[in-house]
């Protein structure tokens, strides 16, 4: 007989005996589960032993894939948990998860990977379109980066339309010209219901997550090491084409051995009503890595630690958009910027209680400027900046450039602390710029206090501030009407 069919009727098998010993009676699927009532899976277990593991590996690659396909569609279609034992279960092609999958392991010793090729285009693990109610937990997935050599290498591949997917202490590994893991929802067709947690994303040429249409996403105490080997300009976590809504990133790691593009950028759509906490982002290498970047609206950016970096923007926050707070972050060598969005004005911007440290040359602390619109109602307050390790035009605030000068209005600048080497607040716009507040800063080092590069302001107020440098004069590149200082 063929060993194919041998392998599958074993599987058949000790399913049947499975349920002969735990009593398990099949469940009914509800396909129009809601993303808030997930799914309630047996509690019963099928539990693949070492056994059987080494009758499996006996196989051909091909056979090991039909047979563990079949394992993964009969443990789902009687709502079982599948338990796989310590082991490498090396398969040569992708697996389909089926909805309803409960899929353990234990630990990182029990790995799926994919064979040695060149084929363009592999996956390890495929959910298709319309699957819901899949949990992976315990085992690590690895789609084979140093022996497989095409194009489009995934060890994750998940499709639009999709809901309420789970993963528990999965270590992620590998991954060519896409992300390492890849979730293509559409704005009209969301992924939703998405957590990883205790997850360990390694090895990725380019990017490690790459989210795009997704609604409801958790990532929490995962690991991010080794991104953009390939391509030196991948960021770790990508949110890109399509929005992404409601998506917290809270209390992870990244750590930049090669990346010089951010350590989390939102390009091309916005990430809504979402936040970003209590992250550790490390560049011990000081490439410039790990910062974050993009367009977001609605969205806290919170006590977020930078360690290292190249000193700029890319090691700090370059945030585009509007309603956003950034509050309570440790940026130990960069920078913040604020620019306008995609195609709409930048406004209701929360700047608070930050610290911020800039090297290399050009660096302001904090800029505001650039971008296609105008940008109001941005509120700078309580932080402390420091740009002493940067050269040339390196102010403490710069308001109305970044890049590029940008028309602003409504900007408060109060309570901040400025160490700097060139001017402490620095105004430099478009015309038509008005209704500057500065009050209440602590001026500790700098040139001059205040330069006011363009005579493109109106209604600038001046009030309060303790300015303990030796130049109590400001500074105004031309012939400008003075601004009144109490």
């Amino acid at each position: 007989m063929n060993p194919r069919w041998i392998l599958t009727l074993t599987c058949i098998a000790l399913f049947s005996l499975s349920c002969e010993k735990t009593s398990c009676q099949k469940t009914t699927t509800n396909t129009n589960t809601k993303i808030d009532q997930p799914q309630v899976y047996d509690s019963s277990a099928w539990v693949i032993t070492s056994q059987e593991l080494e009758s499996y590996n006996e196989r051909s690659p091909e056979a090991k894939r039909e047979a563990l396909q079949d394992l993964v569609n009969q443990a789902a279609a009687k709502n079982l948990r599948l338990v796989l034992p310590e082991g490498e279960f090396i398969i040569s092609d992708e697996i389909v998860l089926p909805s309803n999958l409960w899929l353990e392991g234990a630990g990182s010793k029990t790995q799926i990977s994919l064979t040695p090729g060149n084929k363009s285009g592999r996956n390890l693990f495929r959910i298709p379109t319309r699957t819901n109610n899949i949990r992976l937990k315990n085992i690590k997935l690895n789609s084979n980066l140093d022996d497989n050599t095409g194009a489009d290498l995934v060890t994750l591949l998940v499709a639009d339309n999709v809901s309420n997917l789970t993963f528990e202490n999965v270590t992620f590994a590998g991954g060519r010209d896409r992300g390492t893991v890849q979730i293509k929802g559409l704005n009209d067709y969301q992924v939703k219901g998405i957590q990883f947690t205790g997850c360990t994303f390694l090895k990725a040429g380019r990017t490690s997550l790459e989210l795009r249409g997704t609604n409801d996403v958790l990532i929490s105490n995962c690991v991010f090491n080794d991104w953009g080997f390939q391509n030196e300009n991948s960021p770790a976590i990508q949110l890109q084409s399509q929005d992404n809504v409601n998506v917290r990133i809270i209390g992870n790691t990244f750590n930049n051995l090669y990346g010089k593009q951010f350590a989390i950028e939102s390009a091309a759509a916005y990430v809504r009503d979402s936040k970003i906490t209590d992250n550790k982002l490390n560049d011990p290498n000081d490439l410039g890595g790990n910062g974050i970047s993009g367009y977001y609206k609605h969205t806290l950016i919170h006590k977020n630690v930078f360690d290292g970096g190249i000193g700029n923007h890319r090691s700090g926050l370059e945030i585009f958009g509007q309603d956003n707070t950034l509050s309570d972050n440790d940026i130990s060598r960069g920078s913040i910027a604020i620019a306008p969005g995609l195609k709409e004005p930048g406004l209701a911007i929360t700047i608070h209680n930050n610290k911020v440290s800039t090297s290399g040359e050009n660096v302001g602390g904090i800029q505001v400027g650039g971008g296609c619109c105008s940008i109001s109602d941005v509120k700078i307050t309580n932080n402390l900046i420091d740009t002493r390790r940067s050269s040339g035009n390196s102010s403490g605030v710069v308001l109305g450039t970044y890049g590029t000068p940008q028309q602003v209005k409504q900007i408060t600048v109060q309570g901040n602390t400025i160490h700097t080497n060139a001017h402490c607040i620095r105004l430099q716009s478009l015309p038509n710029s008005r209704d500057i507040y500065i009050s209440a800063n602590k001026l500790k080092s700098g040139y001059t206090w205040l330069g006011v590069i363009t005579d493109t302001f109106q209604n600038v107020k001046v009030t309060g501030n303790l300015n303990e440098l030796a130049n109590k004069s400001i500074s105004y590149s031309g012939n400008f009407a003075p601004i009144p200082v109490n």
